[in-house]
């Protein structure tokens, strides 16, 4: 059965809860990607919960501080403040209930956080994680100078926080006619949806940090268990862990993106879980 959730210091952490009847030694807890709440695109998550919660799963979701319901604005959120909530939210549940093992389930911006968190809880504490990483951003990003132009760069510097719309100007969400292409493309890896990113602000914080991420480094530096679900499509992701023996790639046929369709985000529903429950896809 789930139950809403407060956690963090002040409860300002918005969260989800599944507490099996049977006590499980194994954690889910999952991190959606750049502005997106717990649900993950409406309801990846949550979908994946309910498999989850259906098989004796102990699941964890959350809301970054800045995103869904927990407290704050997106403007406040850098990279150092998702995995710092992470940290908190894993640190509350395992010390209300230990666990022997943990799944740390994130998409996009969300499996960067995810490889940060098991880093450095394995490090503290020695409970192995496992990482499920969909769709994580590998590809080679141009740098901020090249993305942005200089005055619009000089304006967040110096105000702190930006419009997102200042940033990635346009208003054809549909055939996206009136966008830099790269500047979405940029953010769409990252796991933002332009129409639900528009109206809310990014720090130079947040742009900064971004910039200044490895994915496939911290993946070759992790070292330990790593499953990667991405669409059958990107060759780039494939090609960026290729040889590496710790990494299990799961490609899903379809879209490249889950969301851009029912069926898809279904596939990588069961994709996900199938690793959880060790099972194959169709099982």
């Amino acid at each position: 059965m789930w139950k809403q959730r407060r956690f963090g210091k002040g409860g300002e952490i918005c969260g989800i809860a599944v507490e099996p009847r049977r006590a499980s030694p194994v954690l889910v807890i999952t991190l959606p990607g750049l502005g997106q709440a717990m649900s993950e695109k409406n309801y990846m998550f949550s979908g994946l919960r309910k498999i989850l919660a259906g098989h004796g799963q102990r699941v964890v979701q959350f809301d970054y501080r800045g995103h869904g319901d927990s407290i704050g604005e997106l403007g406040d959120a850098t990279v150092t403040t998702m995995k710092r909530d992470a940290l908190e939210v894993l640190s509350e549940v395992t010390e209300e209930h230990p666990a022997e093992r943990i799944y740390l389930i994130g998409h996009a911006l969300g499996a960067v956080v995810a490889l940060l968190v098991a880093d450095q809880w394995e490090r503290e504490y020695g409970t192995p994680c496992v990482l499920v990483l969909l769709a994580p951003p590998l590809a080679a990003f141009p740098s901020k100078e090249t993305l942005f132009p200089p005055e619009v760069l000089g304006r967040l510097e110096q105000e702190g926080v930006l419009d997102s719309q200042q940033l990635v100007p346009g208003f054809d969400y549909y055939t996206l006619s009136d966008f830099d292409r790269r500047q979405y493309d940029y953010f769409s890896a990252w796991g933002a949806h332009m129409l639900y990113l528009h109206g809310q602000c990014l720090s130079a914080g947040m742009i900064h940090e971004l910039d200044g991420l490895r994915p496939v480094q911290l993946i070759q530096e992790y070292g330990r268990e790593v499953h990667i679900i991405c669409s059958t499509e990107d060759a780039q992701t494939q090609a960026a862990v290729r040889g590496l023996s710790h990494v299990f790639l799961h490609p899903v046929e379809g879209y490249r993106y889950f969301y851009q369709h029912p069926e898809a985000m279904d596939r990588w529903i069961e994709a996900a879980a199938g690793i959880v429950l060790n099972r194959k896809q169709g099982e």
